[in-house]
């Protein structure tokens, strides 16, 4: 298995430590005001239409528990990013108040220019290989992906037209071996509005794990 800890998608993509966070999926911001007119993309107003619960079940082969936090970021000029939505998934709160890190993670940022969509990948990616990290190129759909593994965690990040998706996922779900395409099939779903991917065998039934 991969040794990943599931640091957030904003670490391998973007990230910033202001963010206005509501649980199970309700919006404590409008996340349509951050959409780019360029292309007339809506951020997602549930974590439902950016990952659904079904496309996951279906990309990993496992079904999760928990529950589901949705969160809306800022702006961030400086880097040309217009707006972002993150999704966290199978979180499960503990005793003392606080909540365990979540099994999956999804995130899409909107940028104010296809280009700097772009630049933003690029600079994440030669981040990651300056940092040591083992990299490889996926293809989602019709889009290039690329994989970050470090030693803590594993993410996907893609660009499509003037946004960026990234997917994070938490230790021990899926194999070494499935871990790239797993990633692809969840970022695929999430371009696609968060539906399952078609799989080649669709009478595969996901095992629960927690």
């Amino acid at each position: 298995m991969a040794g990943l800890l599931l640091a957030g998608c904003g670490g391998a993509g973007d990230s910033d430590g202001s963010t206005d966070t509501a649980a199970n999926g309700s919006a404590t911001g409008s996340a349509s005001a951050e959409s780019s007119s360029a292309v007339q993309f809506v951020l997602p107003e549930t974590c439902s239409e950016l990952l659904s619960l079904d496309a996951i079940d279906a990309g990993l082969g496992v079904r999760i528990t928990g529950t589901t936090q949705y969160v809306v970021g800022v702006p961030e000029p400086e880097i040309g990013r217009t707006g972002r939505v993150t999704c966290s998934y199978g979180v499960i709160p503990n005793p003392d108040g606080t909540s365990s890190a979540p099994l999956a993670q999804a995130s899409v940022f909107t940028y104010d220019s296809v280009g700097s969509a772009l630049d933003r990948v690029e600079t994440v990616v030669s981040q990651g290989r300056s940092a040591g990290n083992r990299m490889q190129d996926v293809p989602v759909g019709n889009y290039d992906g690329v994989v970050i593994i470090s030693v803590t965690e594993a993410t996907l990040i893609v660009a499509v037209e003037n946004r960026n998706y990234a997917i994070t996922l938490a230790p021990g779900l899926v194999a070494d071996d499935r871990l790239a395409p797993a990633l692809a099939s969840l970022a695929e779903s999430a371009i696609n509005g968060g539906q399952p991917v078609p799989t080649s065998d669709p009478t595969a039934t996901p095992t629960r794990t927690t």
